[in-house]
């Protein structure tokens, strides 16, 4: 599939630093596409990084012109979202404020805390932190005594 065909979801809390853009760009490379990107009608659920690079490498344009193993896996937008986060959750870290964004989203959806709790392999503390106001309000983040370049500027 081309490159042009699919589009970034709003809902992915995960981030990845540079280095790992670079090892991610080298593997394609080296070994190929060991991992196709899913899609849900053409919006991205696992793969955001793949498809980044697939466009903005000069050199898998040059060798794959735009060109990506791609899977439609057609999803609600509550699975969808759900399948976005255990994807990711079973990969590494994501930020903690977007991930409680995308909860916040799932809620408003109708999904239960319950079906979040399963569907994103998570505790039901896990979901009642990230319901409760911000991550960083329900855990006082704003009592701790910190160094003045982590406090942010007032407006």
């Amino acid at each position: 599939m081309h490159w042009s065909s699919l589009t970034a979801n709003d809902y992915n809390p995960n981030v990845i630093q540079r280095a790992e853009i670079t090892l991610l760009e080298n593997s394609i490379l080296t070994t190929g596409w060991v991992q196709p990107v899913l899609h849900n009608a053409g919006i991205i659920l696992d793969g955001f990084h793949r498809w980044w690079l697939s466009h903005n490498s000069q050199a898998l344009m040059a060798k794959h012109k735009g060109m990506l193993p791609a899977v439609d896996v057609r999803l609600g937008i509550i699975e969808a979202m759900l399948l976005t986060i255990r994807i990711n959750r079973a990969k590494g870290t994501h930020a903690a404020l977007r991930l409680s964004d995308v909860v916040r989203r799932l809620i408003d959806a109708g999904a239960s805390p319950d079906q979040i709790r399963q569907g994103a392999g998570m505790t039901s503390s896990e979901v009642d932190l990230l319901t409760g106001g911000t991550v960083f309000t329900a855990k006082g983040i704003d009592s701790h005594i910190y160094s003045k370049a982590w406090k942010p500027k007032q407006r």
